[in-house]
């Protein structure tokens, strides 16, 4: 196998990814952690999926995981000292981490014969055939909520730049000051919607509970005519302009990582955040996400 990786911090001071690039146990993953809304860490989260997920058994892939996501609850009820059990604690202040994760079983003469995976969150896993069509196999829950926001945030922008002459007569940084401030005026909105977490009308998500379990998918798929095995976080989705259809986007995202790398998909995202600091052309919640991939070439 052919491994190439991303891994990028986004804006903040932590990079809130993990991954798991494990060719002994032929364990892959991106793992995408999610801090509380006024809450702990998502590296908290991220980081006891990855030592799970590294750790030498014979257990399941899905077994790992929820290893791991007992081991989340253990450490942030005993790291908690004013809420002493987990449903004490507000959904949208725990940590928690989606992930896209995959453990490929071999043939005797070493090559790829199927894989075990699993998923919660907004972590993408994408099969390429050997004919160049394309499988997603995941899908993406937290998209919708996050679009909720995003056109609320889309509105505001639309009342403001009504207001102006020009846009070219506005500084950079008073664009940046608007976006913090429409993101400010929808964040009970973001609230509500982290507090859907695993749940019918949310999506499934690793944040300790006993429900999580219930909400992760996962499956078993024959590497019939595989060629490639695409995983990404969501920081490596590319961005939709103003008013454009996004229902085809992570397909596209994938498409072009199979193309033409992950290396050319991250520098291409790269290039669209900086010129757009203010998340106006290319409405998004921030300007940087942190960004995890892992293209395996069979």
């Amino acid at each position: 196998m052919q491994i190439k990786t991303v891994f990028t911090i986004g804006d903040r001071d932590i990079n809130e990814d993990a991954m798991v690039v494990d060719p002994q146990q032929n364990i892959f993953a991106v793992i995408d952690g999610a801090t509380g809304l006024g809450g702990l860490p998502g590296s908290l989260a991220s980081g006891l999926i990855k030592k799970a997920l590294e750790k030498e058994a014979f257990s399941p892939l899905r077994d790992k995981i929820i290893e791991g996501n007992t081991h989340l609850r253990e450490t942030t009820e005993s790291s908690n000292k004013e809420q002493h059990l987990l449903e004490q604690i507000p959904k949208h202040e725990r940590s928690s981490c989606g992930l896209a994760a995959i453990q490929i079983h071999k043939n005797e003469d070493g090559t790829a014969a199927s894989m075990d995976w699993a998923s919660a969150g907004d972590c993408m896993l994408f099969l390429q055939f050997k004919d160049h069509s394309i499988r997603q196999v995941t899908f993406d829950h937290i998209d919708r909520l996050d679009n909720e926001a995003i056109m609320l945030m889309q509105k505001e922008w639309d009342n403001y730049l009504n207001g102006l002459s020009t846009i070219e007569d506005v500084s950079i940084e008073e664009l940046k000051r608007k976006h913090q401030l429409f993101r400010k005026n929808v964040q009970e909105l973001l609230q509500a919607n982290r507090n859907k977490l695993n749940t019918p009308e949310g999506y499934g998500i690793i944040d300790g509970s006993h429900e999580a379990a219930d909400f992760l998918e996962y499956g078993h798929i024959p590497l019939i005519a595989v060629n490639k095995i695409l995983l990404l976080s969501d920081g490596l989705k590319l961005h939709s302009s103003r008013g454009s259809d996004q229902e085809e986007t992570w397909l596209t995202t994938a498409k072009m990582a199979f193309e033409k790398g992950l290396d050319e998909l991250e520098k291409y995202i790269l290039q669209l955040e900086e010129s757009d600091p203010a998340c106006l052309f290319y409405p998004r919640l921030k300007q940087h996400d942190d960004k995890s991939g892992i293209l395996i070439e069979l």
